[in-house]
């Protein structure tokens, strides 16, 4: 639902905690036995999470804690609100740089154990993912909100792909969020970042940010999911998915990925904050903004189109981001930024309103708002689900309206007081979010208004560096009256 600089898909669709029980969580292992020639016997895959009060784990994440500042290590034992996600997101940061992905032939049967991956400095995306939970759960952090995931990982515009997993972990505000454990060693993150810089182009006006051309669209399909107590399975449209356990792994596995780092997607649409917030905020109050940006936009049993200026809830979401800025909360401040976002990557004001003099987008002013009376628009060619009319007639409802697109999706609720019946046809007669909104660097098949990837990109960059600018103008304001 947010402008954001990687293709990752919205992924809370899933039912993340697990649809289903699965009872029969034994798998047959082939991990000899030692003094015997025996590999093959039974073994319950929750076994791999089965680590309570071990010591090598502590003693692990105490080295870990160690590298952290003496105030970041405080915060990090303690029990205040943001705590536990700061826990969550150092250990992943620190755990990248202890241990690397080792690409390997075995199969599922001759996993390792956390203990064995720390010996080992690495391990594959199953073996990483089983120490990232480990020591999620060693810090602290309630089993209850962690889970290794199996699935797929699909690159939707290379077509590369193949079976993969990974963890999530439920933020404290209720939302689950995707914890990457496929990380690079410090040689392999230094070849990346100058790899990303040879994706620059241009002077600094108008230059594509790193990553912007790379085109990803990148979607996590989770199958099973699995904590030391229990194994679901998730439904999904994949026949894969409702495989008995022990025939799923060994179908996957000759169809791990292969082609590329997913490392990338740990985060989406932080860019628009490092690059408007630095100088500005303090390094906490950043990630703050980053979190609360988080939230709102993956915590969609609490959606408001408001927050993201969908369904055209154009003024009324600037009243409520004006509300937000006003009243000194960084955490309301971060809602209110990442909306601005969301308007400009949403809305249909960079459509419309051409480029000044020096080639940027001018600023929204919510009090002097553009004069858009002659605006009229053709849906004729765009989907509009949801509508009773016809396209001509629905568009001509919005005639001289500044609009955006509708964000209805099976997944996820919207707000009782706004679905009086009135209100509710009137903004079902929008064109569907998917296919107006620009929101990724990558131009998506399913786009409808820019249908070329000249169009898109172009757009894209006008959107982006506005939302930076506004991001950065009400940023200094809100700071100068902290002070």
């Amino acid at each position: 639902m947010c402008m954001q600089m990687t293709g990752l898909r919205p992924y809370q669709k899933w039912h993340w905690a697990g649809d289903e029980i699965v009872y029969d969580a034994v798998i047959p292992a082939a991990r000899r036995i030692p003094n015997t020639n025996r590999k093959s016997y039974p073994i319950d895959i929750r076994e791999f999470l089965s680590i309570e009060s071990n010591a090598v784990l502590r003693h692990a994440l105490h080295r870990l804690i160690e590298r952290l500042s003496a105030e970041d290590a405080r915060r990090f034992s303690s029990r205040t609100a943001g705590s536990f996600d700061f826990r969550a997101h150092s250990i992943q940061k620190l755990l990248s740089e202890e241990v690397r992905y080792i690409r390997s032939m075995r199969g599922f049967d001759e996993w390792l154990f956390p203990e064995e991956t720390l010996a080992r400095g690495g391990g594959d995306c199953e073996d990483l993912a089983f120490l990232l939970a480990a020591l999620l759960e060693e810090s602290g952090i309630s089993r209850t909100c962690i889970r290794v995931a199996l699935g797929r990982l699909i690159d939707h515009q290379s077509g590369d792909g193949g079976y993969h997993a990974w963890v999530v972990y439920q933020c404290e505000d209720g939302g689950w969020e995707i914890l990457e454990p496929v990380v690079l060693n410090r040689a392999g993150r230094a070849a990346r970042n100058a790899r990303h810089k040879k994706l620059e182009r241009g002077p600094t006006k108008g230059k594509l940010m790193p990553g912007a051309s790379a085109m990803r669209d990148i979607e996590y399909v989770p199958h099973f999911v699995f904590n030391r107590d229990h194994l679901w399975r998730i439904r999904s449209r994949d026949q894969q998915a409702a495989m008995v356990l022990k025939d799923y792994l060994g179908f996957r596995i000759d169809r791990f990925w292969t082609k590329f780092d997913p490392a990338f997607a740990v985060k989406a649409h932080e860019h628009i904050f490092d690059q408007a917030l630095a100088g500005i905020l303090s390094q906490e109050d950043i990630g703050q903004v980053k979190h609360q940006s988080f939230i709102v936009d993956v915590n969609v049993l609490d959606y408001d189109p408001r927050d993201h200026f969908d369904f055209a809830y154009i003024s009324k979401g600037w009243k409520r981001v004006q509300k937000r800025v006003a009243n000194g909360s960084i955490a309301d401040f971060g809602l209110a930024m990442h909306a601005i976002g969301d308007f400009y990557a949403h809305s249909f004001y960079a459509h419309f309103v051409p480029p000044g003099a020096d080639g940027l987008l001018p600023l929204f002013d919510p009090g002097h708002p553009p004069d858009l009376s002659d605006v009229v628009y053709d849906f004729s060619n765009l989907p509009i689900p949801g509508c009773a009319q016809d396209p001509q007639p629905a568009a001509a409802l919005w005639k001289g309206r500044l609009i955006s697109g509708q964000w209805w999706r099976w997944y996820s609720t919207y707000p009782d007081e706004l679905q009086t019946q009135a209100q509710l046809a009137l903004r079902r007669c929008l064109p569907d979010h998917d296919a107006v909104a620009v929101d990724s660097s990558s131009c998506p098949d399913s786009h409808k208004l820019y249908t070329t990837v000249r169009q898109y990109k172009r757009q894209f960059q006008l959107r982006l560096d506005a939302a930076i600018r506004h991001v950065r103008q009400e940023a200094q304001a809100w700071a100068s009256r902290r002070q």
